[in-house]
């Protein structure tokens, strides 16, 4: 009997090939795309997983309140949090800190022996219980006491092998640093920084007890300020998170209310989140360590996929239906033999299972062609090992499956219950809905895709805003220099002399921070006579003279830094202004006062500058000052020239004459800043090609649809063409059932993308305004695309012979 349903499913799929093939077609398309979002979705999943007693584990994260607002939030917390929590709470076993350097400084690194010197990323200074907390695999020594000793590092297998080639490094010395502040380092340890995925992700590690941030870290005891460690906890097996977290609000009054006091913040809030939440659940939080995905990004691939998938469901339900007259009489000579109504489903489920699993045999391999486009445009690193793990291919046999019997259950339904004298009697079947779920399939099809058309529309206008959007400074042809070492910053005006000597470089300056740079820095100023426990939270920057110049910052008020400028004069923003209250014309007879225990200095207003994006779009412009540094870390040069390859060799040997032994690194600002909005960019590129996709399917399924309806009435077309109907009125009666599909689709689609769209830019506090031609746009180009695939067809049957048509039996 299985073989004889195998030769009837068979013999069916060849006989309708263009059927066939139009369902093959959509599924495995429908099957790649949903592979490749799985592919992506399930590479973001899993991270942290693996330490030893992962869901014990929490890192402290803290929220500031000022004057009943929220006015600061970060995934790190104050130096000391961490083992305080351990002293007061017995159900804390462990706990850890590590500061990213990356954030206030770029040290060189090199091996002892060797003149080439390397900025390294993601550099971490941790205490010694670090490895008591978190699980790595160890290449090189023991991490039970690798980070033990002051002036001890551990290694990235990566780095190792960069420092010290295929050579040993355990016990091994770097320099590290520059100038006075040069360390030499022992390692002590090489870890393998391919095993597992964390939110950790240090390229090495620097013991917590060498001098310098570490020691600086250990040493202070303040729990308001200074929140930039980033602090966890391991608890007892026992524990319970939820009854820790209820105990930090009492713990930070016990341990930190003067100090809350003194920085005049009205309140301060610790949160615990477990360590395999922070990757997919904790892209709302400023300051991470290192890049975490986003999940309501994933569940919007997900979502994307699953409509996909069932767009070349439906494409597969609507032809078998539409064609189930052609099988009327196999039905029901099947029935009077004795076939069973169930029988018959399985023998149709089995031919939907077979096209679906097929199709996903096919997707395979075509999905590991495409997987460099795949990495290129998701930004991320997979394999052919990936698609061909367990898990993946348990996902995808379940995707085969379910999607073979979505795709053939309604189908399977509707032929089986066919009566048998009514299949014997005529080859037309009537159906009670006349068609109307076949109609709605066909809106539901043109519901995704136009949802999709607008989204990409507004998606693609919200990246190009902000690309175009006046920053209130100039990105373009903007280089930043990294300076990085003692020796960079002290040579600064001689740099800058010789710089400004080569043709092409117009202004040259230098700042703590570059643009598109987080400012972390801030401090909490008042006006005199004003309440210290009332301040303002006020964000920090340390620039040179020159630097507005540079960076065509409008000065509004007073003036730019001077050589005998000293850290007491500042520069404010407009926002500055606002925040205290300030009137512009009284800006600079104003001071601001800074108090910090029983030290209280004042500073005085030299200038006003024009409000501009030093963070990013997503966030309103905050308070800023700009005070004279004395050791920046970057180095910015405005140059006008259109061979920048010359431009940038002359900076280098200028500079290599100048600072020996530090690289030359460099970066364009404007592609920086088009990083902060990288994934709006990614999203818009990711939704463009399955917008693309999805209309394909859909005009697959037209294709078909069309095509099977010209077949039912070539009779009738014969005749209206010999009655002298024109190939115009012909072409009109076949595309204009399926054009009105379309309108009813942009009017269910426009009201569901407008309230999606307006929720995502909401994440924008600088945002684009939904214009309603975007919606006009897509319907306009759903209605184009399907006349195209309609009229192809209709066009076809219009200009067909009629008195072949009338002779075909």
């Amino acid at each position: 009997m299985f073989k004889n349903y195998v030769k009837i499913a068979w013999r069916n799929l060849l006989k309708n090939k263009q059927q066939t093939i139009i369902n093959v077609l959509g599924l495995t398309v429908g099957t790649v795309s949903c592979l490749c979002i799985l592919l992506y979705v399930f590479a973001q999943f899993g991270y942290d997983e693996h330490h030893d007693n992962a869901a014990s584990i929490f890192r402290v994260e803290t929220l500031i309140e000022r004057e009943g607002k929220d006015g600061f939030n970060t995934a790190a917390a104050s130096p000391p949090t961490a083992f305080a929590l351990k002293e007061d709470f017995p159900e804390v076993k462990e706990a850890t800190r590590v500061v990213l350097t990356d954030v206030f400084y770029s040290n060189l690194i090199s091996a002892a022996d060797s003149e080439d010197a390397y900025y390294e990323p993601r550099v971490y200074i941790a205490d010694s219980t670090f490895f008591k907390v978190f699980s790595y695999r160890f290449l090189e020594g023991n991490q039970k006491n690798a980070l033990h000793e002051p002036n001890t590092l551990v290694l990235s297998s990566s780095l190792a092998n960069k420092l010290f080639g295929k050579q040993k490094a355990l016990d091994r010395a770097v320099i590290w640093g520059s100038g006075e502040n040069v360390q030499t380092l022992t390692v002590k340890g090489v870890f393998d920084d391919s095993y597992a995925k964390s939110h950790l992700n240090p390229n090495y590690i620097v013991s917590m007890s060498t001098e310098g941030m570490g020691t600086f870290v250990q040493g202070f005891q303040d729990f308001a300020t200074n929140n930039f460690v980033y602090s966890y906890v391991r608890l007892t097996s026992n524990a319970n998170a939820s009854s820790l977290q209820n105990k930090l609000p009492e713990f930070i009054q016990n341990r930190g209310a003067e100090d809350l006091a003194n920085a005049g913040m009205d309140n301060k809030e610790l949160f615990l989140r477990n360590v395999s939440d922070i990757h997919l659940y904790s892209a709302d939080m400023p300051n991470q360590i290192h890049e975490v995905s986003n999940i309501k990004f994933l569940y919007f691939l997900l979502t994307l996929a699953i409509f996909i998938q069932l767009v070349a469901c439906v494409n597969f339900i609507n032809l078998s239906t539409a064609r189930a007259s052609k099988r009327a009489k196999e039905i029901g000579v099947r029935k009077v033999a004795g076939a069973f109504k169930n029988t018959l489903m399985r023998q149709f489920l089995g031919e939907s299972l077979s096209l679906s699993l097929f199709a996903m045999l096919i997707s395979i391999p075509l999905t590991i062609m495409l997987l460099p486009l795949v990495n290129n445009l998701a930004g991320v690193y997979l394999t052919h090992q990936d698609i061909m793990s367990w898990k993946i291919g348990f996902l995808l046999l379940g995707l085969g499956i379910v999607t073979g019997f979505v795709s053939g259950i309604y189908p399977a339904t509707v032929l089986s219950a066919i009566k048998p004298i009514k299949a014997l009697k005529s080859n037309t079947i009537i159906q009670s809905d006349k068609g109307v779920f076949r109609k709605a399939l066909v809106v539901f099809q043109f519901v995704v895709s136009i949802a999709l058309i607008a989204t990409v529309i507004v998606i693609t206008q919200q990246f190009q805003f902000t690309q175009k959007k006046d920053l209130g400074y100039s990105k373009d042809n903007l280089l930043a220099l990294r300076i990085g070492t003692d020796e960079a910053s002290n040579k600064f005006e001689s740099i800058k002399s010789s710089f400004l000597e080569i043709p092409g470089v117009l202004h040259v300056s230098s700042g703590l921070y570059a643009p598109s740079e987080v400012i972390l820095s801030d401090n909490g100023l008042y006006l005199p006579g004003g309440n210290r426990e009332h301040n303002t939270l006020v964000k920090r920057h340390g620039i040179s003279e020159g630097y507005f110049e540079t960076l065509d910052i409008p000065i509004l008020r007073g003036r730019d830094f001077t050589p005998a400028d000293t850290i007491d004069q500042i520069i404010v923003n407009q926002a500055t202004l606002k925040a205290f209250n300030i009137k512009e014309e009284d800006a600079l007879s104003t001071r601001l006062i800074e108090s910090f225990g029983d030290e209280t200095s004042e500073m005085r207003i030299i200038g006003v500058v024009e409000d501009y994006h030093f963070a990013s779009l997503k966030h309103e412009i905050a308070p800023l000052f700009l005070y004279k540094e004395e050791n920046p870390n970057w180095l910015f040069i405005k140059t006008k020239t259109t061979d920048y390859t010359q431009l940038l060799k002359n900076l280098e040997n200028k500079w290599k004459a100048i600072v020996k032994q530090v690289p030359f690194d460099y970066r364009f600002v404007d592609r920086e800043v088009e990083r902060m909005y990288e994934e709006e960019k990614r999203l818009g590129q990711i939704s463009m090609v399955f917008t693309i996709l999805a209309i394909f399917i859909s005009c697959l399924g037209l294709f078909g649809l069309v095509s099977y309806v010209a077949e039912q009435k070539k009779k009738e077309i014969g005749i209206r063409k010999v009655l002298g109907a024109s190939v115009t009125s012909v072409v009109q009666m076949l595309t204009k059932d399926f054009l009105k599909l379309v309108l009813v689709a942009v009017a269910v689609a426009t009201p569901l993308a407008y309230y999606f769209i307006q929720r995502w830019l909401q994440d924008f506090t600088y945002r684009i305004e939904i214009q309603w031609w975007v919606f006009a746009l897509a319907g306009g180009s759903a209605l184009v695309i399907t006349f195209i695939t309609v009229g192809f067809q209709s066009l076809k049957s219009a200009v067909a012979n009629p008195v072949k048509n009338l002779r075909v039996e």
